[in-house]
């Protein structure tokens, strides 16, 4: 899978050559990038729309990264839906997966897509989006631009993933007692603000504002406890003063804790992540690195030594990636989990 990183949409528009190529794009939120060029040029072109996007050993704000496919991805219009073609994805052994990243329906979603794959599957990818926290059409197909959608990329390689996050126990455990899709409303039977407010000021020793929310919570993710031991992070990104909202589902009655992170442990993190999908004796042809964006607002500039340790890992394999709200992974005849604030690296 050839792989390219243009810095405008204006030198992808040059690159692009034949009509009879198909390219996946990953854009960067900054990125000039024009749909309506694409449907009137007639470019085959897929992909979606992220704050950052990776290429080799850097992140970058603008431009875009083109790589060749050569299986026409499958659109999603409507996440809300349950998937009724079951048909259409039992037989793909191994699928990239772009969803929007702020949509309320990505996990029923993602139980629906579980359910119409063979067991054998391996699906990983992210949640497209942007750092406005504003919902908008940032999935896109050469005829449409969409939101509350998915882009399903089946791949003819095998796959294989790493995740980790590197996040650590501060205080619980607490349940979520009242919660409503991504807004967690009580935990412990008292306003979810208030329980994560009184632990976050005592341990960071700021205070919560009108407009520092982001800011402080970015370093402190909730944790849900699965069956299996397995910590799933949950990103909080708003506050009405009395719940809480997040990046992806909060499960009432689940089982939570407040997390906290230190750099060198997420970095470490990363190259477990890497480790594990580079464990096998398959030959690799691309890596491609999700990464949460809330690591770059947590990381600041070491997110490059995160970068870093993933380059290590894999030598002189090219990396491609994207920075996104929201990560997703599963390992075969596992559920498909929707992560936050955490790395998943993927190897062809």
């Amino acid at each position: 899978m050839n792989s390219v990183y243009l810095n405008s949409f204006e030198e992808f528009l040059k690159y692009q050559d034949s009509k009879e190529k198909m390219y996946l794009l990953l854009v960067s939120e900054n990125c000039d990038f024009n749909h309506e060029t694409i449907k009137n040029l007639n470019i085959n072109c897929y992909g979606a729309i992220f704050p950052e996007i990776i290429f080799e050993k850097q992140h970058y704000k603008d431009g875009l990264i083109a790589i060749d496919i050569d299986i026409e991805p499958i659109l999603v219009n409507n996440m809300e839906n349950k998937i009724e073609d079951e048909k259409k994805f039992s037989s793909i052994k191994s699928m990239l997966l772009f969803v929007d990243g702020l949509s309320p329906y990505i996990d029923p979603f993602l139980v629906s897509l579980f359910e119409s794959t063979n067991e054998e599957c391996k699906i990983f990818g992210g949640g497209a989006g942007k750092l406005t926290l504003q919902q908008e059409r940032v999935i896109f197909t050469p005829e449409y631009i969409t939101q509350n959608s998915a882009l399903i990329i089946p791949l003819s390689q095998d796959l294989d993933v790493g995740v980790s996050h590197g996040w650590e126990y501060l205080d619980g455990p607490h349940v979520a007692t009242s919660s409503s899709k991504n807004v967690l409303e009580q935990i412990d039977y008292e306003y979810a603000f208030d329980v994560y407010k009184n632990i976050v000021e005592k341990d960071s020793g700021l205070k919560f504002s009108e407009d520092n929310f982001f800011e402080l919570a970015k370093s402190y993710p909730l944790g849900i406890v699965s069956y299996s031991g397995e910590i799933i992070v949950r990103d909080p990104i708003a506050s009405d003063g009395k719940s809480l909202v997040l990046v992806g589902v909060m499960p009432q009655n689940s089982v939570i804790q407040v997390l906290k992170g230190e750099k060198s442990k997420l970095i470490e993190a990363a190259k477990f992540a890497a480790i594990n999908a580079m464990d096998t004796k398959k030959e690799k042809e691309l890596v491609i690195m999700i990464d949460c964006i809330s690591r770059v607002l947590f990381l600041e500039d070491s997110f490059v030594k995160e970068i870093d340790s993933v380059s290590n890992i894999i030598g002189d394999l090219p990396l491609v990636g994207a920075l996104t709200l929201g990560e997703i992974a599963n390992k075969s005849d596992t559920y498909i989990d929707f992560y936050n604030k955490t790395c998943v690296v993927g190897t062809l």
